[in-house]
């Protein structure tokens, strides 16, 4: 008798039949994907191709740059930047670009031009680009961008430096941090939506703009920062220099206070910046004989190899034979009989010249290392140079004397700077800095600035003698004009002649002086160089001194 089937039976058969179909069905459709996408209708690509032109990349925000108390030193702020679809673009209406470009962009758009897209003009401000804007002018498009903007235009530019139009940091601390400031720009796909109407988008695989630039707050002061620009610009016009650099440091941190350079502009107006002499940070990166200012830094190397003592005095009859030159003080005066501190006070050149002669120039040229010359302090900032020290196998005949009256050696103002503050502080050489933190785009603290020691260069004792003697500078001596009421100062001054090609050039001078206050227990120490003056007036004690003299009273009065 024949077995009959039971319905469940073909269960499995039936089931398996189910997937096979719903396997084939997904090939189908996963062929007819890959035939659109690799192999799309002509008249979907023509289509998409009138919706999409260009993708473009444009500038992102940049990380925010302040000074020590919080007060904005640059930002980034939004702006509109105009460009051209020939493809829609009508030459005749080229005369509407005029009053927002000028006449050169007129002359530009007004023919044919190849392509689908050329830049009008980038970052333009609100108050610019919304009249133009409203005109609707067909083929003239938009695009949001940033912008680097320092709110109080010149302040403090020669620290901060300055960015390219595309947001990259060309100098200053803009560009040796612009690896934290910087954000790559963003691309940005240019498409038309049904109706025509440009969209843009932004490209990455999210959509969402993430900000990844970081922050920095400086050391700077801007309020003495202020006071230092305005003081050194008007000090080097009223003698017509051809340059200035003013340093102010704290001698116990080696924060960089106020650092100033003339002459400065303002890099909110591009055009200002094809201005090398302005744009040259002479803080940094002006090399010169610092002459007579250097005379504390010489005697501290006399006193701690024992070449001369407290004790010890010199007689300048104005000049002195010395192998085959002759030395000389200003107008050959004679001084006469001098102790240490006399010799200071009168800047006698025969007394340092003397002084000279017993230090071991190997030691000397050590301590001269020591001391931060011929090598760079690596602030951190852009456009540092070293300056020179001659090798000691050089310092044949005069050159040693020369050397200790500031002479035949080239140093920054920053190294000068820094090198009196280690006499401030009680003989220890810092490294100056200018950035007190950096923040990354969460912001989480990711470096701070701290007091670092580079060597102790001399002896407390030294460096509190030599202290007393350079007050005395300023109360009895040649530092008179920089002496107040309001405060002890301390320092000295400093003339120098310029060399070119080995010899010196006549007429040609820096003027200088550094101190710092009070001269008790130094709060700041600052360097004033104005090179180049014209008239009669060139003696650092003369136009340096008083300059001086009025940014510390100012600075005094700050905290009254």
């Amino acid at each position: 008798m024949p077995r009959i089937k039971r319905p469940q039976d073909d269960g499995p058969r039936r089931s398996h039949s189910i997937w096979f179909a719903v396997v084939a069905v997904l090939c189908v459709l996963a062929a007819g994907t890959a035939k659109v996408q690799l192999w799309p209708d002509r008249r979907i690509v023509q289509q998409s191709q009138k919706q999409y032109w260009a993708n473009v990349a444009v500038s992102a925000s940049r990380g925010r740059i302040e000074d020590r108390n919080g007060i904005p030193l640059a930002i980034s702020v939004p702006t509109t930047s105009f460009f051209i679809d020939p493809k829609y673009w009508d030459p005749a209406s080229a005369d509407k670009l005029a009053p927002t470009f000028g006449k050169e962009t007129v002359k530009k758009f007004s023919r044919q031009l190849p392509g689908r897209f050329h830049w009008v003009g980038r970052n333009l401000p609100k108050e610019k680009a919304d009249p133009l804007e409203a005109k609707k002018i067909p083929g003239l498009y938009t695009l949001s961008e940033k912008q680097r903007i320092y709110p109080h235009e010149s302040l403090a530019f020669h620290v901060l430096g300055f960015c390219d139009i595309d947001e990259y940091g060309q100098a200053g601390v803009e560009l040796a941090w612009n690896h934290i400031l910087y954000s790559p720009p963003r691309t940005r796909f240019l498409t038309r939506d049904s109706k025509g109407k440009t969209m843009d988008i932004m490209g990455g695989k999210s959509g969402i703009v993430k900000d990844t630039a970081g922050s920095i707050k400086l050391t700077i002061d801007s309020r003495i920062q202020q006071i230092l620009e305005w003081r050194l610009s008007d000090g080097a016009k009223a003698v017509n220099a051809g340059w200035a650099a003013g340093v102010c440091v704290d001698p116990y941190s080696g924060e960089i206070v106020a650092l100033a350079s003339y002459p400065t502009l303002n890099p909110n107006d591009r055009k200002n910046l094809s201005n090398t002499d302005a744009v040259r940070n002479n803080a940094l990166g002006r090399v010169f004989e610092p002459g007579s200012i250097f005379k504390p830094i010489t005697m501290s190397i006399a006193l701690e190899t024992g070449a001369t003592s407290r004790s010890t005095t010199y007689k300048c009859k104005g000049t002195m034979k010395l192998f085959d030159k002759t030395m000389s003080d200003v107008n050959k005066r004679a001084h006469g009989v001098q102790n240490l501190e006399q010799v200071l006070m009168n800047s006698c050149n025969i007394g340092m010249s003397l002084m000279s002669m017993n230090v071991p120039k190997y030691q000397a040229y050590g301590m001269l290392r020591q001391f931060g010359f011929g090598e760079k302090s690596e602030v951190e900032m852009a456009g540092e140079e070293a300056g020179l020290i001659k090798e000691p196998e050089e310092w044949l005949g005069t050159v040693p004397a020369n050397i200790f009256i500031g002479q035949g050696i080239a140093v920054t103002p920053i190294q000068q700077v820094m090198a009196i503050a280690s006499i401030a502080n009680g003989g220890k050489l810092l490294k100056p800095y200018v950035v007190a933190e950096v923040r990354d785009s969460t912001g989480k603290l990711i470096h701070k600035g701290e007091r670092r020691v580079r060597y102790q260069v001399i002896s407390k004792e030294t460096a509190d003698f030599v202290r007393g003697a350079m007050r005395r500078v300023v109360a009895e001596g040649g530092g008179r004009l920089a002496n107040s009421d309001r405060t002890e100062i301390a320092g000295k001054t400093g003339t120098a002649q310029i060399a070119q090609s080995g010899k010196y050039t006549k007429g040609q001078y820096v003027a200088s002086f550094v101190g710092f206050w009070p001269a008790e227990k130094p709060r700041y120490v600052m360097l004033i160089s104005i090179g180049e003056p014209k008239g009669k007036q060139y003696y650092g004690g003369q136009i340096a001194a008083p300059v001086f003299k009025n940014i510390v009273e100012d600075v005094v009065q700050l905290s009254d």
